[in-house]
């Protein structure tokens, strides 16, 4: 009688423990999951701007092989001058 009144109050304990160790696998596995939904998120803006960046760079590759370009570019930038041209640099003027 004492084995099958033991059989009763531990049987259910088991079961207990056993959903409850399940219940938090589930849980784990549940915020796993919505933490990658985010680090994909995250990583789709960035492939988004990795794109971008690479459309602005082909784009610049495809201007820097017109010739007229090149120079009109060093001219701007690096004071690149003909033979016998003079450069005045004029200072920034500060609109007050």
């Amino acid at each position: 009688m004492a084995k099958e009144r033991f059989k009763k109050t531990v049987r259910p304990i088991i079961y207990i423990v056993i959903a409850c160790t399940l219940m938090c696998i589930l849980f784990t596995s549940a915020m796993n999951t919505f933490s990658r939904q985010a680090d994909i998120a995250q990583l789709e803006s960035e492939v988004a701007a990795v794109k971008k960046e690479k459309k602005s760079l082909e784009n610049e590759v495809e201007l820097l092989n017109d010739d007229d370009y090149v120079t009109r570019y060093a001219r701007e930038n690096y004071v690149f001058t003909r033979e016998g041209e003079q450069v005045a640099i004029l200072p920034d003027v500060d609109d007050e």
